[in-house]
Formats: C-alpha cells, sequence, structure tokens
C-alpha cells in the first residue's frame, strides 16, 4: 500500500468533509428530483419555477466539483497515483460549462422565453462526450495499484456503469442511480483515508 509523503496538515479533516458532502450528494439528489418533479406536475413548466429551483441544482453541482477536485488531491497525494488527473480535470471544466449553460438557459429563457430549450439541447449534445470521460476516467482507475480500502473494484464497476447508462441517453436514468452509489462509495473512501491518516 503507497503511503505519500508531505500530505499538508488538514488533510485529514479535508477529506472528512469531502466524504460527508460526497455522502450527502447522493442522498440529495433524490430529494432534488422529486421537488422538481413535483414543482413541474403542479405548478407546471415555466423559467420562474425552474429559476426558482436552480440554487439547489447548483449547488449540488458545486459540490461534486469539490469533491472531483479532492479526489484528485486524494490520488495524488495519499496513493502518488497522476494517471487520472487530466480525466479529472475535464470532469471539473464539464461540469462548470453545465452549470453556466444552465444559469444562462434559465436566465435567457425568463427574458427570451423559447431560446433556454437552446441551451438545453447543448448540454445534451455535450452529455454523451462527458459520460465517455466518465467512463475513461473508471478503466483508467483500475491501473492504480491499491485497492482503495477495498472499494476501488465497486467503484470502478459503478463509474463505468454510470457513464455507459448515461451516454444512451435512454437509460440515462439507471446511469443516474449507478452515480449515486458511486457517490457513496467515494464518500466512504475519503472517511477510511480520513481514518488511516488520523492513524498515522
Amino acid at each position: 500500500m503507497v503511503v505519500a509523503e508531505g500530505i499538508e496538515t488538514g488533510g485529514s479533516s479535508r477529506y472528512t468533509l469531502a466524504g460527508w458532502l460526497a455522502i450527502a450528494q447522493a442522498v440529495l439528489i433524490f430529494p432534488e428530483i422529486g421537488v422538481a418533479v413535483l414543482a413541474e406536475y403542479l405548478l407546471g413548466s415555466s423559467p420562474v419555477i425552474k429559476m426558482a429551483l436552480a440554487p439547489i441544482h447548483v449547488v449540488s453541482m458545486v459540490v461534486g466539483i469539490y469533491v472531483l477536485y479532492m479526489f484528485r488531491d486524494l490520488l495524488g497525494k495519499r496513493f502518488e497515483f497522476h494517471r487520472t488527473d487530466n480525466l479529472l480535470l475535464i470532469l471539473i471544466g464539464a461540469n462548470v460549462v453545465f452549470i453556466i449553460l444552465g444559469v444562462l438557459g434559465l436566465v435567457l429563457g425568463l427574458l427570451f422565453g423559447a431560446i433556454e430549450g437552446l441551451f438545453d439541447v447543448l448540454s445534451l449534445v455535450l452529455f454523451v462526450p462527458y459520460n465517455i470521460i466518465v467512463i475513461a476516467f473508471g478503466i483508467r482507475l483500475l491501473k492504480l495499484e491499491d485497492d482503495l480500502f477495498g472499494l476501488l473494484k465497486p467503484l470502478v464497476f459503478m463509474t463505468i456503469a454510470s457513464g455507459v447508462l448515461g451516454a444512451t441517453i435512454i437509460l440515462a436514468p439507471l446511469g443516474l442511480l449507478a452515480h449515486i452509489a458511486s457517490l457513496v462509495i467515494v464518500g466512504m473512501v475519503f472517511l477510511r483515508a480520513k481514518g488511516e491518516l488520523e492513524f498515522l
């Protein structure tokens, strides 16, 4: 098992935060979807309703970006593994783009109505290559010479599954379930890493 030197003071607490945020993001996806569907069903689809729900979605995506960044940090500093660095940076950048497109779509939808649909289509087009990167990340993660506290294979399986299912678009809801599972596993990895660092 590789133990990297030079992990900065406070790494343990940051991994704890990242771990609980990953698990919280996974748990909150369900009410986030539920509230969005319920609001649309009861109040109808409108930019105003979507704007009201947008902060929840943006916060969730920002948390996801932080979790990805910290996972890159963990892989590099704790396991000295850098083969996924660029893929994680691409995923982080893609999430930033999705946030920008979503916010722009809502704002311009309020101002110009139908133009919001253009941003939805653009996001959908980007969703396929995004999931291909997710698949590549999962495959490359197999090169890690460590079992991630016994969680490497489950994480790789769920990551690849979420990417494959998401890339089909039609099976994206099942891909979301796999993504939720992968978030919980990542959270567990962080928490176990935190425990190990405290022990060391």
